[in-house]
Order: structure tokens, then sequence, then C-alpha cells
């Protein structure tokens, strides 16, 4: 973007710190230059020269004043300071709107306040170097009103910017992202998944086969040992056999416990309806206007059509 002068280029360039305070805050001021493209010369936008209309023409008649104590004392833009000189350093505005706009920013701007505190906020006021009289007071105007048309304003200028600028696209602010790896395959996970749905099915068996050896078996064993005659019994063989039964319950022992714990915390129907309705595992599309789908529906069916 370019501007016919430097007094248009710091307009706009304030006015991108206030639409942007925490992109610009944080930036140093001599960071910026205006480049004259006839000369190719540059010039530090933080030693920008004073602006401001000179005061006392004809057109210019807008000044922003406060008192300090009985004393009148005037904005002077370029410096964000209140002078006691109209005609020398003060800033004359020939319209309305700019200043009645940065006098409201002046009243939320507290370290203007606080570097100026025998400056009365309240006195604050537009006068009119024609008239001779106030034009603006914030305690007798209609604060909502100025307030929707400052926002009015800002919004405009920038929409009026974003149409008077060319599209384009800034890598400035694009960042190197370190990427995490995965090592994951969903056809695994598949295979995974038909294991632990197929273990759930079968874990009513599981725990009919740890009842079994619960209820009996070990029954029998321990009824065994208990009402026959210790010399009737081969006592290798009895303890064989308790072992080999105990180890076969272990193994169901061990599978109940863990299908117990996966039934206990995992829906499988939910889970699977999750996966079922959800619309990425597809490649269909229900089109929402008709009109865009004769369009596009027409276009498929001629293409389709040349080449048969």
């Amino acid at each position: 973007m370019t501007w016919q002068s430097l007094t248009g280029l710091y307009q706009d360039f304030d006015n991108l710190k206030q639409d942007y305070p925490t992109r610009f805050g944080a930036k140093r001021a001599d960071g910026f230059f205006a480049l004259n493209l006839q000369d190719r010369k540059t010039l530090p936008l933080s030693v920008k020269p004073d602006q401001d209309p000179e005061p006392m023409k004809a057109a210019s008649r807008y000044v922003i004043t406060v008192k300090q104590g009985a004393d009148l004392y005037y904005f002077r833009k370029s410096t964000k300071t209140f002078v006691k000189s109209a005609n020398a350093n003060a800033s004359i505005w020939e319209e309305l709107n700019a200043p009645i706009e940065l006098a409201e920013k002046i009243l939320q701007t507290k370290t203007i306040w606080n570097k100026q505190k025998k400056c009365d906020p309240s006195t604050l006021r537009i006068y009119d170097l024609t008239m001779g009289a106030f034009v603006w007071d914030p305690a007798t105007t209609d604060q909502h009103a100025l307030q929707a048309n400052s926002l009015y304003r800002n919004v405009r200028r920038r929409i009026a910017r974003h149409l008077a600028n060319s599209p384009r696209l800034d890598d400035k602010a694009a960042i190197k992202h370190n990427l995490p790896t995965i090592d994951l395959d969903l056809e695994q996970i598949l295979a995974a998944l038909d294991v632990l749905i197929d273990s759930l099915q079968q874990k009513p068996s599981v725990d009919h086969l740890l009842n079994y050896y619960d209820k009996s078996v070990t029954q029998d064993l321990l009824h065994t040992i208990e009402l026959t005659d210790t010399e009737m019994l081969d006592a290798s063989k009895i303890i064989s056999l308790i072992k080999e039964t105990r180890v076969k319950r272990r193994r169901i022992k061990d599978l109940s416990i863990f299908l117990t714990a996966l039934a206990n915390s995992f829906d499988v129907a939910k889970f699977l309806t999750a996966l079922e309705t959800n619309p990425s595992y597809g490649s269909s599309y229900s089109f929402k206007d008709k009109d865009t789908a004769d369009i596009v529906m027409g276009i498929i069916r001629q293409q389709e059509g040349e080449q048969v």
C-alpha cells in the first residue's frame, strides 16, 4: 500500500497501532520505517514530524482542551501531551469527527493522565476557535451514540483499508512445528479390536469354567480328602491331580480377571455406535443446495459422457 503524503501514512500507522495493540505493543517504535519510492530513502516512523494542521489557519478550527486549575491547556497529538499555547503547539483539526474520536480515546487512556496528573479528565472538551465556543462536552453528550459512532468509524475505516489492499499472503508469522511421530496402523488396531470383542463374547464361557473349577472340581477333591481314609489314597497321585486342576483353574482365573475389568470399563456397543455414526468414515456426501447440486452433477455427467 502506498501513500501520497506522510500525513496520511502516519495517520494510518497510528490507526493500525490502535486497532492491533497486542501486535504492535511488544515492538520497538524505531523498528518501523517509511520508504520514499522516488529517492529510495527511509524515514523512521518513531521520529515523525508533527503533521498536525498548522494552527489558526482559516480552515482549521477544532482543538481538544482540558483544564489545569483555572488555566486551559490544549492537546498535542504528536507528543500525547497537553500544552499551554494553542497558537504554537496545539493540534488543530478541520473536521469535528477526528478530534471527537481522539478525545474519546484520550478519556480511556490512563497513561496520558498519569503523565499529567494536574489535568482534570472531567474537563476534557473540544473548542471551536472560529466560533469561540465549546462544541463537544462528554458530560452533556449522549455517550452511547458517540460510542456507536466511534465503533462505526473504526469498522468503516478497517473495511476501507481492506478494500484498498489487494489480497496477499504473508509468511512472516509462520513458525516451524515440531510434529510428533506415530507408529500406528489402523488395520493392526482393527485386528486388536477383533481380539478384544471376541474375548468379551467368550467371557460367559470363561466365567462358567471358573465356577466349574471352584464349585465342582475343587469341592470334589477336598471332600475326597476329608471323607476317605488316607491309607487308601496314593498321596503323590492326589497331589499331582490337585496341582493339575489348580494350574488349569489359574489360567481361567487370569482370563476372568482381565475380561471382567475390560467389560466394566469398555462399552463395546457405545464404541461401535460412535464409529458407525461418524460421517468421516465414508466417501459420500449429500448436497445441501439444490441449485449447486444440479450444476455440479451436470458437470460430472457431461464429463462422464465425454469419456464414454
